[in-house]
């Protein structure tokens, strides 16, 4: 790179993760080996939600096929400052030897933004980008990007609900028909963390003449949008297996746990991409098809409180900032991926993160590709995790259970 020695974005106290609302400080760091002009150096901040697939098409003819693209994007916030020279300049400002920091702020938006997330078909991204704006020459680039969680609490009544749901078949063999085969599950509460584990009770009838074998899987769905037409994708996580159940008898779970590895909250506010959750407990049945049932969950950013209920509304931090937005008047937000302007719940204990159990992703982007980009160009989106869960008490019933993680498909 010449001169140019050190060109990195460095986050205040190494922090990596921000809510909405949050203050995002930093510095830029350039080091030179001698005198650099420039027209300016800008840092720039950026939130996205995009989203791309594509799909093969037959022309129905000796030409074959074609490949038709599908995209769509929403542009959460794109912000700038200039850190050094000018805004609009054609004078030629010298940088001298050595090192430099540069100290930048930017304002997370309040409302409207969704957290971050890498998908098979998307994302949602946020990152800084400093650039060095040079005369008769490539720019210099560097790229950081930072997770943004946007707040789901699950200790909220809505999501202490127990989910429960049942289903029953009859297995037919030639002219014989065999005795019902049944399932009827649910579990401790609608909203979970990573790190914590979903309880799942259920009574498992088999009066059929074969023996089956229960098991629990945490499913992802991902639901992306784009020209009137989605895409899905699930993916499984961790997997719960009982023991069998032999012809005309009965099993059932007490409270068994299925823990939830580090992935993405629920994401419900964007308007390109969606991300579910549910519980699958079925019965495995040889020579026939599985009997299932769904339990919906939500994978919330808030930890479950079990000393006391949890009212938000009632909290010193909601009723102070209540009064500072008071005399404000915001504009509606308009739907469907926007919510309404809230303060980020308060924690009780400093929350804990982790890596995505998706991993890095590559931050080249369409912008990045004349090879003048310096720095670690990967990103792990981090979320929140519960790293001391204590399961609520329950009754052993005796039964073994074997526990896995799938990878991601």
């Amino acid at each position: 790179m010449g001169k140019l020695k050190c060109f990195e974005i460095i986050l205040a106290d190494n922090k990596s993760v921000y809510h909405p609302g949050e203050r995002v400080l930093g510095q830029v760091i350039v080091e030179l080996k001698g005198d650099m002009k420039m027209r300016s150096l800008r840092i720039f901040m950026r939130g996205v939600a995009k989203v791309h697939w594509t799909e093969s098409r037959s022309t129905g003819s000796r030409l074959g096929s074609y490949t038709e693209h599908f995209n769509a994007e929403v542009e959460y916030f794109f912000k700038r400052q200039v850190l050094f020279g000018g805004e609009i300049s054609d004078g030629r400002d010298t940088l001298t030897e050595g090192r430099h920091e540069f100290n930048f702020s930017f304002e997370l938006p309040m409302g409207g933004i969704s957290t971050s997330f890498e998908g098979k078909h998307g994302s949602i991204r946020y990152w800084l980008k400093a650039e060095m704006d040079k005369p008769w020459s490539f720019n210099h680039k560097t790229k950081k990007a930072f997770t943004v969680i946007s707040p789901i609490d699950i200790n909220r009544p809505e999501y202490q609900t127990q989910v429960e749901s049942s289903v029953e078949k009859t297995l037919c063999c030639w002219l014989c028909t065999s005795g019902p085969i049944s399932i009827t599950s649910r579990t401790d509460r609608r909203g979970y963390c990573p790190g914590e584990s979903t309880a799942i009770s259920a009574e498992f009838d088999n009066h059929s003449s074969r023996t089956v074998i229960p098991y629990a899987t945490l499913y992802q769905t991902q639901a992306f949008f784009a020209s009137g037409k989605s895409r899905i994708r699930r993916t499984k996580f961790t997997v719960l297996t009982g023991l069998p159940i032999a012809p005309g008898t009965r099993g059932s779970w007490d409270s068994q746990l299925l823990k939830i590895p580090a992935v993405s909250p629920s994401i419900i506010n964007c308007c390109v991409m969606k991300v579910d959750y549910y519980v699958k407990v079925a019965l495995h049945i040889p020579g026939a098809y599985n009997l299932t049932v769904h339990l919906p969950i939500v994978i919330g950013t808030v930890a479950y409180r079990r000393a006391q209920s949890y009212c938000f509304t009632q909290s010193r931090f909601y009723r102070e900032t209540q009064a500072q937005f008071a005399d404000m008047d915001f504009l509606p937000l308009p739907p469907p991926y926007r919510e309404t302007i809230t303060p980020p719940p308060p924690f009780e204990d400093p929350p804990t993160y982790a890596e995505s159990v998706g991993g890095a992703v590559d931050l080249n982007d369409d912008d990045d590709d004349d090879g003048c980009n310096m720095g670690d160009l990967t990103y792990t989106p981090m979320y929140t995790y519960v790293y001391n869960y204590r399961p609520p008490p329950c009754d052993d019933h005796g039964e073994e259970l074997t526990l896995s993680v799938a990878p991601p498909e």
